[in-house]
C-alpha cells in the first residue's frame, strides 16, 4: 500500500487516493491509471465517474477491472500473480495488492529531475550546434 502511495505521489496519477484505498480500487479507475503509468496507453479506455453520475455502474467497474487485468498480462505480470475480477470488485485486498506489487516491479525506472535537466541541456546544446553547422554549410556551399 505504501509503495502504491509513493508511486501516486511521484507519478501524479489523474485521480486522488483516499484513505480507504481498498474501497477506492473497486471501480478500477485507480488501477487503470496505474497500469498506464507503468506502460502508457496500456489501458486505452477508462470509465470514470463524472459530476453528473458520481458512481460508476457495476458493468463499467467490471470493464475497468477487466481492462486493467488485460493490461497487466500484456505488461508481463504472470498469470499466477493476477488477482481475479471478483477480488477487486469485492474489495479483497490480498490478491489485488499482490498483483500491484508485481506490476510496480515491472515499472521502468523514472528519470531523476537532475537527469531530466541534463538531458534537456544536452538537447539544447545539440540543436544549437546542428543549427550553427547548417547555417555555415548554407553560407559556404556554392550557389547553383
Amino acid at each position: 500500500v505504501e509503495q502504491l502511495r509513493k508511486v501516486h505521489s511521484s507519478a501524479r496519477l489523474k485521480v486522488a487516493l483516499p484513505s480507504d484505498l481498498g474501497a477506492a480500487l473497486t471501480d478500477g479507475v485507480v488501477l487503470c491509471h496505474l497500469a498506464n503509468h507503468v506502460r502508457p496507453r496500456s489501458v486505452p479506455s477508462i470509465h470514470v465517474p463524472s459530476p453528473a453520475v458520481p458512481k460508476l455502474t457495476m458493468a463499467k467497474c467490471r470493464r475497468n477491472v477487466e481492462n486493467f487485468l488485460e493490461a497487466c498480462r500484456r505488461i508481463g505480470v504472470p498469470q499466477d500473480r493476477l488477482c481475479s475480477v471478483g477480488d477487486v470488485l469485492e474489495g479483497k485486498g490480498g490478491g489485488v495488492y499482490g498483483t500491484l506489487q508485481v506490476l510496480l516491479s515491472l515499472a521502468p525506472p523514472t528519470l531523476s529531475p537532475s537527469l531530466q535537466v541534463q538531458m534537456a541541456g544536452f538537447a539544447l546544446f545539440y540543436l544549437s550546434v546542428m543549427s550553427a553547422l547548417c547555417a555555415i554549410y548554407v553560407h559556404l556551399a556554392p550557389h547553383v
